[in-house]
C-alpha cells in the first residue's frame, strides 16, 4: 500500500506551523522543493513563517541540539533554493557560532551534514578548524559533506601544514566502535585524503611548516593507538591515497619539492604494507613520485646542491635498490649540464672522500693552467693540421727549387710534429681535450658555447671550439673555456 504525497497546501501549512517537528519541517521544505513551489512563492507568508521557525529553532537554548543543527542545515538548504535570500540568512546565521556547536554527527543525514558544512564554511570562529577536523574524522560514508568541511578547514587555516596537524589530531582522538578500529580508522583516512587531495588543487595555501612531518603524523599516530589494517585492499588503498597526496602537494607547492622530509610518509608506508617490493597495484603513484624526486635532484643538482636524504628517496619508492642506482646513473647521463661533482655522485650514488688540503691546493694551482694549456692544444692541432697538409709537396719543391733549404724545412715540420705530440700529452694529463671542430655544425648547448652574430638555433656552426675536462669514461664532463658559434 502506496501513500499519497501531501499536496503543496499541506506542506505550506506543515512548515508554516509552530508546532511542527524539526523533521516534519524538514520533509514540507522537502516537498516544496520537489514540487518546485521555491522559489516562485518564496514570498508566500507561510514561506516565511516557516523560514523564521527555523531561526527561532536554531537560537533555542531548550532545544535538542541536533535539532538545532537541522535548522542551520534547513536555513542554509533555503538559502540555496531562494538564493536572494542566502546573503540575509548567512548573517542571521552568525550569532549562533559564537560558541561551538555540538557534534556535526548527531546529524544523520548526510545531505544534512553537508548542509551543515556549507553554513561553517560561511562563517569565521577561532574552534570551527578543530571542530571540521573532528566533523571529518567522524564522517562515515558521506563524500560529499566530507569535501565541503574539507574546503572550509582549508579556506580557515593559515598554511597546508597547519590543516594537517588539526587532521591528525582529529584521527588520533578517534574511537570507532566496530569490531576492526585499526580498518575502520584507515577506511577513513583514505576517504579523508581524497577529499584533501580534491580540494587542494583548488585553493591557494602555502605549505607551512613542515608539511610532510605532519601529513606522517596523520597516518603514523592514529593507526599505531587503533592498529594498522590487515585487509591487503585496506591498506593499498590508503597507501594510494597517502601517496598521490604526496605528489599533488609537490607538485602544487614547489617549495616542498627538494624537502626529504617531505617524502617521510612513503616510508611508513611500505612499512605499512609489509612485503620487501611494492604491490603491483601501486606502480603509477609510485612512478609519479618518482618522477618528482628525480626532477627535485636535477633541481637541485644545477645549483651545485647534492642532497643524499633526497638521493635516498629513490630507494624506497624502487622495489629494488638495483633500479634505484639505474635511475640516479639516467639522471646524469641525460643532464650534461649539471656540474661534475653532482654528476658523480649520481652516478656513485654517494659524495667521495674530500681531498687533503695540499692535495687541493695543489690540484687548485694546477687548474688555474688548464685554459692556458687548452689554448696550446687548439694551436698545435692547427699546426699539425697545416704541417701534414705542407709537409710533402713543401719537401718535393724544396728538393727541385732549393735544394739546400729541404733539410732545414724537414727539421721544422718535424719540430712541429713533435711540439704538437708533447702538447697533446699535457692536455691528456690534464684530461682535456677540444669540443667541437671550426666549421662544424653541432646541435647549440649554452654549457659549452657563447653565440656571436645572430639568435641561438638547435645547430649551429663551430668558429672556436670549447676546452673540456674528459671523464674517466671518455665522455665530456666539466667546460674549462666556452668556444664560439654563429
Amino acid at each position: 500500500m502506496t501513500t499519497d504525497a501531501p499536496s503543496t497546501a499541506e506542506s505550506l501549512s506543515a512548515f508554516a506551523s509552530a508546532a511542527t517537528a524539526a523533521a516534519e519541517r524538514r520533509a514540507a521544505l522537502t516537498a516544496l522543493i520537489t514540487a518546485k513551489v521555491l522559489p516562485k512563492q518564496a514570498d508566500d507568508p507561510a514561506v516565511a513563517e516557516g523560514r523564521a521557525h527555523l531561526l527561532a529553532l536554531v537560537f533555542a537554548q531548550d532545544a535538542a541540539p541536533e535539532h538545532r543543527l537541522l535548522a542551520i542545515a534547513e536555513c542554509i538548504r533555503l538559502g540555496q533554493v531562494v538564493k536572494r535570500w542566502a546573503p540575509e540568512i548567512a548573517q542571521q546565521l552568525r550569532p549562533a557560532f559564537a560558541q561551538e556547536l555540538p557534534a556535526m554527527q548527531l546529524l544523520t543525514d548526510a545531505d544534512d551534514r553537508l548542509n551543515l558544512a556549507r553554513a561553517c564554511a560561511q562563517m569565521s570562529a577561532a574552534w570551527l578548524p578543530a571542530y571540521l577536523a573532528k566533523a571529518i574524522a567522524e564522517e562515515e560514508t558521506g563524500e560529499k559533506a566530507r569535501t565541503e568541511m574539507m574546503a572550509a578547514l582549508l579556506a580557515r587555516s593559515p598554511d597546508l601544514a597547519t590543516a594537517l596537524r588539526e587532521l591528525a589530531n582529529a584521527f588520533q582522538a578517534l574511537r570507532p566502535s566496530t569490531e576492526d578500529p585499526g580498518e575502520t580508522a584507515a577506511k577513513r583516512l583514505a576517504r579523508t585524503l581524497a577529499a584533501l587531495r580534491n580540494t587542494l588543487l583548488e585553493v591557494e595555501l602555502d605549505a607551512g611548516d613542515e608539511p610532510g612531518k605532519a601529513l606522517y603524523e596523520m597516518l603514523a599516530l592514529p593507526l599505531s593507538d587503533l592498529g594498522k589494517p590487515q585487509t591487503e585492499k585496506v591498506q593499498i588503498d590508503l597507501v594510494r591515497e597517502a601517496l598521490l597526496t604526496v605528489h599533488d602537494i609537490v607538485r602544487t607547492r614547489i617549495s616542498v619539492v627538494a624537502d626529504p622530509q617531505m617524502y617521510s610518509v612513503v616510508a611508513y608506508c611500505r612499512r605499512l604494507i609489509g612485503s620487501t617490493s611494492w604491490p603491483k597495484e601501486l606502480n603509477s603513484p609510485l612512478e609519479r613520485l618518482i618522477t618528482d624526486v628525480s626532477e627535485a635532484l636535477v633541481l637541485l643538482g644545477r645549483q651545485g646542491q647534492c642532497d643524499q636524504a633526497l638521493l635516498g628517496q629513490l630507494d624506497v619508492l624502487c622495489s629494488h635498490s638495483e633500479r634505484a642506482r639505474a635511475l640516479a646513473r639516467d639522471l646524469a647521463a641525460k643532464h650534461p649540464e649539471l656540474p661534475e661533482d653532482v654528476r658523480d655522485w649520481l652516478e656513485r650514488g654517494r659524495m667521495r672522500v674530500a681531498r687533503q688540503a695540499s692535495e687541493s691546493a695543489i690540484e687548485a694551482a694546477a687548474s688555474n693552467a688548464d685554459a692556458s694549456i687548452g689554448l696550446a692544444l687548439q694551436a698545435a692541432r692547427r699546426a699539425r693540421a697545416v704541417r701534414d697538409n705542407l709537409h710533402e709537396p713543401l719537401l718535393a719543391n724544396l728538393e727541385i727549387y732549393e735544394p739546400t733549404m729541404a733539410p732545414a724545412a724537414r727539421e721544422l715540420l718535424d719540430r712541429v710534429q713533435a711540439l704538437a705530440v708533447q702538447v697533446e700529452q699535457a692536455a691528456s694529463l690534464r684530461s682535456l681535450d677540444l669540443y667541437g671542430a671550426p666549421g662544424e655544425e653541432i646541435e647549440m648547448s649554452p654549457k659549452f658555447f657563447t653565440v656571436v652574430g645572430g639568435t641561438p638555433r638547435q645547430r649551429m656552426l663551430v668558429k672556436q671550439p670549447a676546452i673540456v675536462r674528459k671523464r674517466p669514461d671518455g665522455s665530456v664532463g666539466d667546460v674549462i673555456a666556452k668556444g664560439i658559434v654563429e
